[in-house]
């Protein structure tokens, strides 16, 4: 990536906190990414990426490749991350997204995703799904290294006619990308006001799903304050017995942080995009007529390679 890229905040806290990010350990990961095409990866990106795997460079190299080569391949979820463009703006008045201002006691940042629009027909999943990892990248961006994330989902207006605005094979890459790619220490997964169709729901979603994905998944049927021994009033929407602001205006701040963010989403779009695995250049040698894959794997299977 460019020299001129940055991150809104500085690798130095990162390293402070977590010592166990190295100046080696990030120069490696450095290296690997200039050699696929990257370029110079800013230094709080690389520090993200270590931290969510626990330091572990194998995993890490793992997650990057997967990271970058869904991030080259899956536009539906990662083109055109302009917030400004009509799709965008109109996902925006469907669908809540906040970063919540205050952490849980453990630190851990909370992501808040719920329908504005209740009417299916309006509902786009491919858009929905943009626009909330966006939201996780931007707090990334703003945080850095944290303890840990919570996904906070809020059913309230789900109906069994946005099921059948689901694809499964972007269904397939979401859950894909959020347990292999996406660069956080997911810690929880809390779902409120759960519909009675949610048998359906699950026989949707579980195919996908990991066994250590399922086993932080907490499904909430009854009154909000179920949700309260894990996430307390402070940390919450006053819509949710809390004492922060409402859906209402944290959603409009959060969209208002989006805007601010557009120039780093559109030169971290355009950098990702030239992201060349080892299987990938293996190909395009192949198609020059030099040494190739003769083994024709495609870039999932050479992950493995990739890491090394």
């Amino acid at each position: 990536m460019r020299a001129n890229m940055k991150l809104g905040h500085d690798v130095s806290e990162s390293k402070s906190r977590w010592p166990e990010i190295t100046d080696d350990l990030l120069e490696e990961l450095e290296s690997w990414g200039i050699e696929r095409s990257l370029g110079k990866i800013p230094t709080e990106q690389l520090a993200i990426f270590a931290h969510s795997c626990y330091y572990d460079k194998s995993a890490t190299l793992k997650c990057m490749d997967t990271y970058y080569r869904m991030r080259r391949d899956v536009p539906d979820f990662f083109k055109k991350r302009d917030v400004l463009l009509d799709h965008h703006q109109q996902n925006l008045k469907v669908v809540y997204y906040i970063e919540l201002p205050k952490p849980s006691p453990e630190g851990y940042r909370i992501i808040y995703h719920g329908l504005r629009n209740y009417n299916s027909s309006s509902y786009m999943l491919n858009d929905a799904v943009a626009a909330l990892l966006m939201t996780v990248d931007s707090n990334l961006y703003t945080e850095g290294c944290v303890p840990g994330h919570v996904f906070l989902f809020d059913m309230r207006g789900v109906r069994p006619g946005h099921l059948l605005r689901v694809s499964i094979t972007n269904l397939r890459r979401f859950f894909e990308y959020l347990q292999e790619a996406m660069p956080i220490r997911l810690k929880a997964i809390h779902v409120l006001n759960c519909v009675w169709f949610m048998d359906k729901v699950l026989s949707l979603v579980r195919p996908f799903m990991k066994k250590e994905l399922f086993d932080i998944l907490h499904l909430h049927t009854g009154d909000v304050s179920d949700v309260y021994q894990y996430i307390p009033p402070e940390c919450l929407p006053k819509d949710f017995g809390g004492r922060l602001d409402d859906v209402e205006t944290l959603h409009a701040e959060q969209c208002q942080k989006l805007v601010r963010l557009r120039s780093y989403f559109l030169e971290e779009e355009q950098l990702f995009r030239g992201y060349q695995s080892v299987s990938s250049r293996k190909s395009t040698a192949a198609c020059a007529g030099t040494e190739g894959n003769v083994n024709g794997r495609s870039d999932e299977d050479a992950a493995g390679e990739d890491a090394g």
